[in-house]
C-alpha cells in the first residue's frame, strides 16, 4: 500500500501593503505642499489668531506626545509586572513610540513655530526654568529610550540576549512614560490662565496619554490581525478596551468636576470661560466631547472575548476623537476668554470663537500623521515587529 504524504506549504507572514506606503507618502507630500504655502504666506493662512494662538498643531503635539509616552508604558509593563501575554506585542509599541509618534510630535511643534529655523533656539537658547525646554528634553529622551528599547526587544526575540536584560531599560521606559506629565506643566504653570492652572491637569494629561496609546494599539491590532501580520487574541484586545474605558471614566469625572466647580459660584475668573464652553460659542464642541466620551466608554466597556474586531475599532476611534475634543476645548475655552484683553478695538480683546482649523492646517496635519504612519509601516515590513516569540 502506498502512503501519500501531503506537502505542507511554509507559512508566510503578510507584510504591510506597498499600496499603503504610496498612499501615506502621497498624503505626506500634500502636507509638505501645505507647509510650503504656510512658510511663504505666513501663519495668516491658518485660523490661528491673537487670542487662539494655539490650535490644531498644539493639540496634535499633545496627542502624539501622549501616544509616545503611553507606548513606552505599554512596552515596559509586561516586563515589570505579571502581564506576560502582552510581551509579543511590545516591539510594535516600542517602535511606535520611538519613530512614528515622536517624529509627528516634533513636526507639530516645528510647523506651529512658523519659522522652522527657530527650532534651534531650544538648543542654543534653552531656558532651564522653562517647561517648554523640559518638554523638549523629554521628547528627545523618548526618542533615544524608545530606539534602545526596540533594539533590545528585537535582540531578545532573536535569542541574542536574555529576557532578564530588559528589566533596566524597561524601568527607564516606564519612568519616562510617567513623565509625560511634564507636557501639562506648559499649561498648568500659567497662573494667568485659571482653567489650566489646576493641579488636576498632570493627571488628566497622563490619562489622555494612556488612552491615546491604548487606542492606537487597538487600531493597529485590528488592522494587523486582519492582514495576518500578527495574531492578538480578542481577549487581550478586550482587556485593553476595558482598561481604556476605566481611564476614560476618570477623565469624564475630571471634566465634569471642572465644569461644576467653574459654574457653581456664578461668577469669577473661570465662570465666564466655562459658560462660553457649555452654553456659548464653544457649546457645540463641548457637547460633542461629552457625547463622544460617553459613547467611547460604553462601546469599550462592553468588549469581551466574544466581541468582534469592529467594536474594538469603533471604540478606539471614538476614544481618540474624545481625547482630541477634550484637549481642543481646554485650549479654546481659556484662549478665547483671557483675563487681560489686548489694547485697541474690541476685535483684539472681545470674546470670539469657536476656532475651526483652516484647510491648510488640516492638510498639513494629515501630512504629518501620514508621515508617521509611513514610518510605522516601513518598520513593520522591515523589522518583523509583530512576530510572537
Amino acid at each position: 500500500m502506498t502512503v501519500q504524504t501531503k506537502t505542507v506549504e511554509p507559512t508566510t507572514k503578510k507584510t504591510p501593503s506597498n499600496l499603503w506606503n504610496m498612499i501615506f507618502a502621497a498624503v505626506a507630500v500634500l502636507g509638505a505642499v501645505c507647509w510650503g504655502l504656510q512658510l511663504t504666506q505666513g501663519l495668516q493662512v491658518t485660523n490661528l489668531g491673537l487670542n487662539n494662538m494655539w490650535g490644531l498643531y498644539i493639540v496634535g503635539f499633545m496627542i502624539f506626545t501622549g501616544v509616545a509616552a503611553g507606548s513606552l508604558l505599554f512596552a515596559a509593563v509586561p516586563y515589570l509586572f505579571k502581564l506576560a501575554e502582552f510581551k509579543p506585542y511590545t516591539r510594535i509599541a516600542a517602535y511606535l513610540g520611538a519613530v512614528s509618534s515622536i517624529v509627528a510630535a516634533f513636526l507639530f511643534i516645528i510647523v506651529d513655530i512658523g519659522n522652522p529655523e527657530r527650532a534651534w533656539l531650544f538648543i542654543t537658547s534653552g531656558n532651564l526654568t522653562s517647561p517648554m525646554f523640559w518638554d523638549f528634553l523629554m521628547l528627545a529622551s523618548y526618542m533615544v529610550i524608545s530606539i534602545l528599547f526596540t533594539r533590545q526587544l528585537i535582540l531578545v526575540h532573536e535569542g541574542k540576549k536574555d529576557e532578564g536584560s530588559l528589566k533596566p531599560i524597561a524601568v527607564i521606559a516606564f519612568t519616562a512614560g510617567l513623565l509625560v506629565t511634564v507636557t501639562s506643566f506648559v499649561f498648568c504653570f500659567q497662573i494667568a490662565r485659571p482653567l489650566w492652572n489646576t493641579p488636576v491637569q498632570p493627571l488628566s494629561f497622563l490619562i489622555a496619554a494612556l488612552v491615546a496609546a491604548l487606542s492606537v494599539q487597538m487600531i493597529l491590532a485590528v488592522i494587523l490581525n486582519k492582514r495576518g501580520y500578527m495574531e492578538m487574541p480578542m481577549g487581550l484586545m478586550a482587556k485593553m478596551a476595558r482598561g481604556a474605558a476605566v481611564l476614560l471614566c476618570i477623565e469624564l469625572i475630571i471634566v465634569v468636576g471642572e465644569i461644576l466647580i467653574g459654574l457653581y459660584p456664578g461668577g469669577g475668573e473661570e465662570h465666564a470661560a466655562f459658560l462660553w464652553l457649555v452654553s456659548g460659542e464653544g457649546a457645540v464642541g463641548f457637547w460633542a466631547e461629552m457625547v463622544t466620551l460617553v459613547a467611547a466608554i460604553v462601546v469599550l466597556a462592553k468588549q469581551d472575548t466574544s466581541s468582534k474586531a469592529g467594536g474594538i475599532l469603533i471604540g478606539a476611534i471614538l476614544a481618540l476623537v474624545a481625547i482630541y475634543l477634550i484637549k481642543s476645548n481646554l485650549l479654546q475655552a481659556q484662549l478665547f476668554n483671557p483675563l487681560i484683553t489686548y489694547a485697541g478695538p474690541p476685535v483684539y480683546g472681545g470674546t470670539t470663537g469657536p476656532y475651526v482649523p483652516s484647510l491648510i492646517e488640516i492638510g498639513l496635519s494629515m501630512g504629518i500623521i501620514s508621515l508617521g504612519a509611513l514610518l510605522l509601516n516601513l518598520g513593520l515590513s522591515k523589522l518583523n515587529l509583530g512576530m510572537g516569540k
